[in-house]
């Protein structure tokens, strides 16, 4: 059945972070990790929940990490590589928009369980496959696909915020994403689907016709169409 919550793809990044500050308040203190927040991190150092006892931003790219405020922790290294030196040390691990630039994601997610303590929480927002807009970004040439996003949203061309997006176990469908975790070692998946997107919005004929999809397969849980999803997994105890 599908699930009671606002279903639209702003609603997937509205709730992110008060999802997040819920799935944080489960701990009485708990260290966290963003995952390539790299120029960008989710919390200003002054507005992080108080049970935060520290809060580790990392990203593969120095130059990336250098972009980001001085006070903050930093930990520049490569989610799919080795991360035996941070093993164990989180209560939540999370990234927003990462997991489709992954080109190993079974690799990512082996990681983040070894990143985690015992009983701590995975938590991802990405967009997944298969809207529309995401089949067009992984299969285009990557010089069409930067091209025609610039087009289609050329505030992102202003930020020079594009990069390669590989979608490795990035769908919307909850069984399937359900069953990759679990194989991982993850306990009490919980997949949230969101529908619809903005890439068409200036394209006229095409936009409707997108809206049209995207209500539809939210009326009919049908979240293979979905365009973002929430993903939340756990660490057994």
């Amino acid at each position: 059945m599908p699930l009671e919550f606002e279903q639209t793809h702003r609603a997937a990044f509205q709730h992110f972070q008060p999802t997040l500050n819920r799935l944080i308040a489960q701990f009485d203190r708990a260290d966290i990790l963003e995952l390539g927040g790299g120029r960008k991190p989710s919390f200003a150092l002054a507005e992080m929940p108080r049970n935060v006892a520290s809060y580790t931003v990392n990203d593969i790219d120095p130059a990336e990490l250098a972009r980001t405020d001085g006070n903050y922790r930093k930990a520049c290294f490569d989610a799919t590589g080795d991360v035996s030196a941070f093993a164990e040390r989180y209560e939540v691990v999370f990234s927003r928009t990462l997991i489709e630039h992954v080109r190993d994601g079974i690799a990512m997610h082996r990681n983040v369980l070894k990143l985690l303590k015992p009983g701590g929480i995975a938590f991802h927002m990405a967009p997944t496959l298969y809207a529309a807009p995401f089949v067009i970004n992984k299969y285009l040439p990557e010089t069409l696909s930067t091209g025609l996003l610039y087009a289609l949203a050329p505030h992102r061309k202003a930020n020079r915020n594009k990069f390669v997006a590989y979608y490795s176990w990035c769908y919307g469908n909850r069984g399937k994403m359900t069953g990759m975790l679990e194989s991982v070692g993850f306990t009490d998946v919980d997949i949230r689907t969101f529908y619809g997107h903005g890439y068409f919005d200036k394209i006229p004929g095409l936009a409707q016709l997108s809206r049209q999809v995207a209500a539809l397969a939210a009326r009919r849980d049908w979240t293979s169409l979905a365009s973002y999803a929430h993903i939340v997994a756990r660490k057994p105890g």
